[in-house]
């Protein structure tokens, strides 16, 4: 919801104050539902889905939430603000990611080493992605035996358990903190603390528990 506000004062001169009331729920829902799962003494296959899916939900919704908040900063035509909003959010959050990157002006102040090696979270973000649009777009998930009892699972059937589920989480963790980085090194009109309200609303992993079938990607 956007509301506007007209406020008069006696000698006739307007001000204008926008008032934003960005809806957050499927960020803090699939959050809880991923710690709720996580948190489970045995995780089922179904849960492993789920959970796949979550995270997918929250990475995208909260990058797409950041990129929008970052473009409305430096936009400074005479255009409306919701018309702003739908053009920016008709570019998938890859190609966002990608743009971000590549176009905006950073101060690395000696750190080009990290920021070479977080330039990896476009090739992660691409891999990351890749289990959820076949979840969603109906890929095949079946294992089927045939009359000698041999076993045969499709490639997305494979890639569903908790070793898989591991290395989803450490991308889903190294994205937020290349973006984190990316961030802090952003050179705007953004004060420190701007930046941090940023980090904790959008690209804060700490509400993930450590699980132990964490592995490195």
């Amino acid at each position: 919801m956007d509301k506007k506000i007209i406020l008069k004062d006696q000698i006739g001169v307007q001000e204008e104050i926008n008032i934003q009331n960005e809806s957050e729920y499927l960020i803090t829902s699939n959050k809880e539902k991923s710690v709720q799962l996580l948190g489970a003494s045995d995780l089922n296959f179904n849960d492993i889905i789920d959970i796949l899916i979550s995270l997918h939900m929250v990475l995208e919704i909260s990058l797409n939430a950041l990129y929008r908040h970052l473009s409305l900063l430096s936009i400074k035509k005479n255009i409306g603000e919701i018309q702003i909003r739908e053009n920016i959010d008709n570019i998938d959050f890859i190609n966002k990611t990608i743009l971000f990157i590549y176009n905006s002006n950073f101060n690395f102040n000696g750190k080009l080493t990290k920021a070479k090696e977080y330039h990896k979270i476009i090739n992660t973000i691409k891999d990351f992605s890749g289990i959820r649009n076949k979840l969603i777009h109906g890929h095949s998930i079946v294992r089927i035996q045939d009359g000698d009892g041999a076993r045969f699972d499709s490639a997305l059937r494979r890639d569903i358990n908790l070793k898989f589920l591991g290395k989803q989480i450490k991308k889903f963790r190294f994205i937020l903190k290349g973006m984190c980085f990316y961030l802090d090194c952003l050179d705007s009109n953004l004060t420190e603390q701007d930046k941090n309200n940023l980090k904790q609303r959008y690209l804060d992993d700490r509400f993930l528990p450590v699980c132990s079938f964490d592995s490195e990607p």
